[in-house]
């Protein structure tokens, strides 16, 4: 059904409205084809329990034969339209679409060109001697490079040294004045979420003016449309202290509306023909950004089309990337021809022919980003969860579902349709969002084709099978009953009450229901006869309690409940036989599972569990596991807990809180698998364990009150691929030493509250490769370690909560500043927590 779809939507005729009409109808059967396969799953689940409902199985027949009916008569109109054409290369079939995908996990440094000269305009302005504060708009059309000019500024080292704090906001023609005001607190005042939620508009303006005395700041204000925004931002922001506001903006009316200060405007101008051609070469051709002899003309010919904006250079580039016949890009530059009325290709155009040019499966999985509000983060994991709950992603081979739906990810990033936000320190993609002109590529051809739609207000009369809410009210209208697929909520603050009939109607053939951060309270019991649910989203809802009928959800795939109020899970679990993802990680709180958990065979993820007898016991069956947190652990059930551990050969990551501040955790007979990367354990150990020393995998380790006796970097710095250590309360000891040649792969090292620590010394040759340093709360830590200075990878040095007799060692002409004068970026922090 997939695939027919997929010929339906890859025909092209003459674009007139008959034609699109018929294409638009085929989807609409293909779509309810679907659904009713959906509603035939459904009544063969209900029969196991029921022995069939003769009812429903006629009406299913009904529904069939209307549809084999409706499939006849399109057919036969076909012929009417005998322009109308299937251009699919056979290349991009779903059989073959794998061999495509790009393997590695790594996230590459976007390419930029041509900006030197801007770059060097900004920083002298940001980093220059003014006293007073003053503003830089940088103007230019959608897509000519302004947020990414402005990135390049706010991440500069110089820059980052500079000043105390900086924030990023982006504005946008969306977001409201509280908005914006609530993301200046968090980054400038570093106000929590949770708080600056709660706060007004008076009472945010209130804490910024009062917060920011005093203080050297740098704000960014991406993508301003309104000129009267700079009218009140301008109320907050104190008008000394060398600091500085950086804006970005399409309309020079809203640049030089910034009076009162001092103000410069800076016009980011479509880049030159050598640039562009440059920049699109690096994309096109990944090994060494040269254009084969035979390409170069029609290379150019498709460079000019972009008109100078990178935007449009880096989507045209990336897609060319995969073509690698002379044919196929001759064919794409007369496609572009054909299509373009004026011979210029801009930004929209170039990101349409990208879209077009997707493989099958990442066009559905692109879609979905339509649903995610404007410059959003979205996490990787959730981001493959959901593809996978739609059924977007096909097993392959041997593949699971989330490896081949992390290569469709990293498909879509490398041609440029998603953008990484968040990195690991392995270098793999935590979070990603989209560009703002991709974004709104992605609702237009959503909204078109019934994928989805965005709700802003009350009404939700559509026929389109997912929704994204952007209100806590909503009425929904008679066509969902059958129609929708999705449920999205965003910025729900006001409490949403989800109504028992609304939910028994309306959301039947529902497969996602995500509810996050909304202010929910109650899940109606009417939830559980959601047969085709997969994805339950209840992160940071207001929930205390899930109804027992969840143990219906036969087909959920992931559950998650974290940051909620909700204490244990009471209904029988075993049921969810299909649920992959178990989240159920809290503040400081762990969720009771009663029983059940050994008949979950294909767990992957199960996070936030409460240790007990039956439970370390019961794990031992979910040998699927390849992430498992576990809190509250007795000694007395320990040993039991290593050897149900012992069964998971694909664990990957592994947290261990004990629930004894006393006793050392005994976890001596623990033999983690040879997948294990990342290792957290919380708790007493007094000695590091034997086989620490096996974790030759391990890339991330996090030790917290572990009571050890013997300096540990004399173990851990034996670990060949360990990425990241922070060592919390987790060394008694006055001395602790880097020994050469340690730590050979280590980027970042964290020390905090190491309360006895007196001296810490780094030999030469150590830590090789290390960029980033945190020293936090160590009162008795006298100097800076010895050996600093020979540690030339380092970039930052962040001392937070460090006496005052440790810091003032640092200045230019104390003792202490020859061990750290090489570091780009040295940020001190009063207060810890």
């Amino acid at each position: 059904m997939q695939l027919f779809l997929h010929e339906v939507e890859t025909c092209s005729g003459d674009g007139s409205a008959t034609t699109e009409a018929w294409v638009h109808q085929m989807r609409d059967i293909m779509l309810d084809s679907e659904d009713v396969f959906d509603v035939l799953d459904a009544n063969q689940v209900r029969a196991c329990s029921i022995l069939g409902d003769l009812r429903a199985w006629s009406k299913v027949e009904a529904q069939i034969r209307r549809i084999k009916k409706q499939l006849s008569d399109i057919s036969r109109r076909r012929s009417e339209y005998p322009n109308l054409t299937n251009n699919n290369d056979p290349e991009d079939s779903s059989d073959k679409i794998i061999g495509l995908l790009t393997s590695s996990p790594l996230v590459h440094d976007k390419d930029t060109v041509g900006l030197d000269r801007d770059l060097d305009a900004l920083l002298q302005h940001v980093l220059g001697e003014e006293s007073e504060l003053s503003v830089m708009s940088l103007v230019g059309m959608g897509g000519v490079g302004k947020t990414t000019l402005a990135k390049k500024v706010y991440n500069h080292p110089d820059v980052k040294r500079h000043f105390d704090r900086s924030s990023w906001v982006y504005v946008s023609n969306k977001m409201e004045l509280r908005g914006v005001l609530r993301e200046m607190a968090r980054g400038l005042v570093k106000i929590p979420s949770a708080e600056a939620n709660s706060l007004s508009e008076g009472q945010l303006q209130e804490l910024l003016l009062s917060g920011l005395r005093g203080m050297r700041f740098l704000l960014v204000l991406d993508d301003v449309w309104e000129k009267g925004l700079w009218d009140v931002i301008k109320l907050v922001l104190p008008k000394n202290g060398m600091s500085r506001v950086l804006m970005t903006t399409r309309n020079v009316v809203v640049a030089t509306s910034v009076i009162d200060v001092r103000s410069d405007v800076h016009r980011l101008q479509p880049m030159t023909f050598g640039d562009s051609y440059n920049l699109f070469c690096r994309k096109a051709f990944l090994t060494d950004g040269v254009c084969p002899d035979d390409l170069i003309e029609t290379a150019k010919d498709i460079v000019r089309k972009c008109v100078g904006l990178p935007l449009a250079i880096v989507a045209a580039g990336s897609m060319m990337s995969r073509k690698k016949k002379n044919t196929e890009w001759t064919s794409v530059l007369e496609s572009i021809q054909k299509d373009l009325s004026n011979g210029e290709m801009g930004v929209h155009q170039a990101l349409l022919l990208s879209y077009k040019d997707l493989p099958h499966p990442l066009k559905p999985c692109f879609l979905l980003l339509s649903v995610i509000p404007y410059d959003s983060e979205i996490s990787r994991k959730k981001l493959v969860r959901l593809w996978i709950a739609e059924g977007f992603v096909k097993k392959k081979n041997d593949e699971t579902l989330e490896t081949t739906a992390e290569k469709y990810l990293m498909e879509l990033i490398d041609r440029s349709m998603i953008e990484t936000s968040v990195i690991s320190s392995s270098g793999r993609v935590k979070a990603c969002r989209v560009h703002d002109l991709v974004h709104d590529l992605a609702i237009s051809l959503s909204e078109n084709g019934n994928f989805s739609v965005i709700c802003h207000d009350k009404g939700a009369s559509t026929s389109a099978r997912r929704i994204s809410l952007r209100t806590s009210h909503v009425q929904f209208h008679k066509e969902h009953k059958k129609k929708l697929r999705s449920v999205f909520m965003f910025n729900a603050s006001a409490p949403v009450v989800l109504k028992s009939n609304i939910v028994a109607k309306r959301f039947k053939l529902v497969r996602i229901l995500d509810l996050e951060n909304a202010n929910v309270l109650k899940l109606p019991k009417e939830i559980g006869g959601l047969l085709h649910l997969r994805y339950l989203g209840l992160r940071g809802t207001k929930l205390k309690k899930l109804p027992r009928t969840l143990q219906k959800l036969y087909h959920l795939q992931t559950l998650d409940i974290r940051k909620t109020w909700i204490n244990i899970i009471a209904f029988q679990i075993k049921c969810l036989r299909n649920l992959r993802n178990l989240e159920m990680k809290q503040d400081g709180r762990s969720i009771k599972v009663l029983t059940g958990l050994a008949q979950l065979g294909e767990l992957q993820v199960l996070t936030g569990l409460q240790a007990s007898a039956t439970v370390v016991h019961e794990i031992a069956n979910l040998t699927k596991l390849q992430k498992l947190s576990v809190e509250d652990l007795n000694n007395e059930d320990a040993e039991k807990l290593c050897s149900s551990v012992n069964n998971m050969k694909e664990l990957s990551y592994l947290s261990i809180f004990s629930g004894d501040a006393i006793r050392p955790l005994d976890i001596a007979t623990l033999k983690p698998s040879s997948c294990l990367q990342k290792l957290h354990i919380a708790g007493p150990l007094q000695k590091l364990p034997v086989w620490f020393t096996q974790l030759d995998k391990l890339t991330k380790l996090r030790l917290s009150f572990s009571k050890l006796e013997e300096d540990p970097l004399s173990v851990l710095a034996q670990l060949p691929n360990l990425l990241f250590l922070q060592l919390n309360k987790a060394y008694q000891g006055k001395v602790m030493r880097c020994c050469c040649p340690g730590f050979p792969n280590l980027k970042i090292f964290i020390i905090t509250e190491l309360e006895e620590l007196e001296e810490w010394d780094v030999d030469e040759g150590a830590m090789p490769c290390i960029q980033e340093v945190w020293i936090m709360s160590c009162e008795n830590l006298a100097t800076v370690p010895t050996g600093l200075q020979s540690l030339t990878t380092l970039q930052r040095l962040r001392l937070v909560g460090m006496p005052s007799s440790f810091t003032d060692r640092l200045g230019e002409l104390s003792e202490d500043f020859v061990r750290v004068k090489h570091i780009p970026s040295i940020q001190i922090i009063q207060q810890y927590g």
